[in-house]
């Protein structure tokens, strides 16, 4: 068997090394990589429930959502890749949630700048700033009993991960939820800060509407959220604007089962780093934002992937490269 193992190894060693050319075409899959944080907005709130509930996220009926944040509730996750969002029950919450298993058929999030709280308008469009990405457009299962009770606060129930992890550089932030299609008939109010409460119009700020396809809406609760943050490995040498665009290979590699991706780019752009395997199929998406002119290092990790070669692909403006590495378990 280890025999076996050394000439499939060395196979794919030869196939990595003399195999110059890869002709890719893939889909969105997965998620960035790194040390995950987590950040409660708003602040003050990690280990305090909010004063009020809220029904949206967690209701049956269709929903569109809009929580505006403004920059000074997130000055600790600049330069982090945000790559999942949880919501509470209230503390006054009797019961676990849901009584048995629901499937959210359609649960979209979208990510992008936003306008200051004390300036939100009830017309959807109008409060968002820069580019929306979407981050997550995929169904979303809800064990039974998986949001807690009994608690002051509770804790948060499943995350909700992001399909295209968002680059947060700073300034406002804006999360956009749309959702339809619970199987369940259980609606459930979350924990939320009410819109009497200091910091509310100008820390954070909230708007609704019924149906996942709706442009306008009226004031709404604002939801207590955790977000989730992998850490960016670094930034190097900033006030060196890099002349042309590269991308290096990565170190080490072979890797088992983290290595690093180092890229530059001369010109701020929207920058995708992206990770296929040997079948065209992706399975890692580093970077999928706006960057400015730089040079970046990213780290990706394969827990959870087969030995064998796989492709990272950077993107940026009219630049695109692609380069091999071998992960070898």
């Amino acid at each position: 068997m280890k025999s076996l193992f050394t000439f499939v190894l060395s196979i794919l060693i030869s196939f990595f090394f003399f195999n110059p050319s890869v002709n890719i075409s893939a889909t969105p899959l997965n998620t960035g990589d790194g040390s995950p944080d987590t950040l409660v907005v708003p602040n003050g709130y990690s280990n305090v429930p909010g004063n009020n509930t809220f029904l949206g996220p967690l209701s049956t009926t269709a929903r569109t959502y809009q929580l505006l944040i403004h920059a000074d509730q997130l000055t600790d996750f600049i330069n982090k890749t945000l790559i999942t969002i949880a919501f509470r029950l209230p503390s006054n919450a009797n019961a676990d949630w849901p009584p048995l298993n629901i499937e959210v058929l359609t649960y979209d999030i979208y990510l992008s700048g936003s306008v200051n709280p004390s300036e939100r308008s009830l017309v959807f469009a109008q409060n968002i700033v820069g580019p929306q990405t979407q981050v997550r457009t995929a169904r979303y299962d809800i064990p039974q009993g998986s949001y807690s009770s009994g608690a002051s606060p509770n804790g948060f129930g499943p995350e909700l991960s992001f399909d295209s992890p968002y680059l947060y550089t700073g300034g406002n932030l804006l999360i956009e939820i749309r959702h339809t299609g619970f199987t369940g008939t259980a609606s459930r109010s979350n924990d939320a800060i009410g819109t009497a409460t200091t910091g509310y119009g100008t820390q954070f700020s909230a708007c609704w509407q019924t149906g996942n396809t709706a442009t306008n809406g009226v004031q709404g609760n604002f939801s207590v959220v955790r977000i989730t943050g992998d850490n960016l490995v670094g930034i190097i040498g900033q006030n060196e604007i890099p002349q042309e665009y590269q991308l290096q290979q990565n170190f080490p590699n072979p890797f088992n089962p983290s290595t690093t991706i180092q890229f530059s780019i001369p010109n701020s752009e929207f920058v995708t780093l992206k990770v296929f395997n040997s079948l065209g199929q992706e399975v890692s998406r580093l970077v999928n934002t706006n960057l400015t002119a730089g040079t970046y290092d990213f780290s990706f990790d394969a827990t959870g992937l087969t030995s064998g070669i796989y492709f990272y692909e950077l993107s940026a403006g009219d630049f695109r490269e692609t380069k091999r590495m071998l992960l070898v378990k």
